[in-house]
């Protein structure tokens, strides 16, 4: 069976739950001092299971992420740019209430690129050849492959995994920093969940499935 853990970085300076949370996009900022033990608390998790490799995006909050997860491992970390977030352009740094207009236009229309960065449905495109890389890689061997990315990435990733309609994929929300999402192989499909208990989503179609594992 499977097993690809995906990890939300743990929080930032920008990370907020209230109307002060500002959009992070492609900001290299730094994980804070909650964020630092967020990621230690996490590590400790995903070392209680048996993990081959470990990916990254290539952004500082994640790497930090992915430094914790190794050091409690011992694996080498692996950083990727095409685990980045959705490049919102210049609305990154800004707080989300004042651009709410904008957002939602672009959630409205997902093929238009935000101001300077790419529109969502490239952001998904992207996500989704290393989503199934990773899931090859997950398919081949009887441990765990973990990957740190960030929060659009893992509210896509259901979606992704069924073949679903990439338009309706929330822009919003999502898991709390520090967080994992089980994606799991049983049979010819993959399941989605948050953690190892309680099934989320089943995702991910036969055909999606052979294609991930050739």
């Amino acid at each position: 069976m499977g097993t690809l853990i995906l990890v939300r970085h743990g929080k930032t300076v920008l990370n907020s739950v209230d109307h002060s949370e500002r959009l992070r996009g492609w900001i290299d900022v730094p994980l804070d001092e909650n964020g630092l033990q967020e990621a230690l608390e996490t590590a400790e998790r995903v070392a209680d299971h048996p993990v081959e490799e470990l990916y990254c995006s290539d952004l500082q909050r994640a790497r930090q992420t992915a430094a914790a997860i190794a050091e409690a491992t011992g694996l080498p970390i692996r950083p990727t740019a095409a685990l980045r977030p959705w490049n919102v352009g210049s609305l990154a740094g800004q707080q989300v209430s004042t651009i709410l207009p904008i957002l939602r236009q672009l959630e409205h229309d997902p093929s238009l690129p935000a101001p300077h960065g790419e529109s969502f449905l490239a952001f998904c495109d992207r996500y989704a050849a290393e989503l199934n890389r990773l899931l090859a890689l997950a398919a081949a061997t009887p441990n765990c492959i973990v990957a740190v990315t960030h929060v659009r990435n893992v509210l896509a990733t259901p979606t992704v995994l069924a073949g679903g309609d990439r338009t309706r994929i929330p822009v919003q929300g999502g898991v709390k920093t520090g967080s994992l999402l089980w994606v799991e192989k049983r049979g010819r499909k993959w399941f989605a969940r948050e953690d190892a208990t309680d099934p989320i989503q089943m995702a991910a179609s036969s055909e999606l499935a052979s294609l991930a594992a050739a």
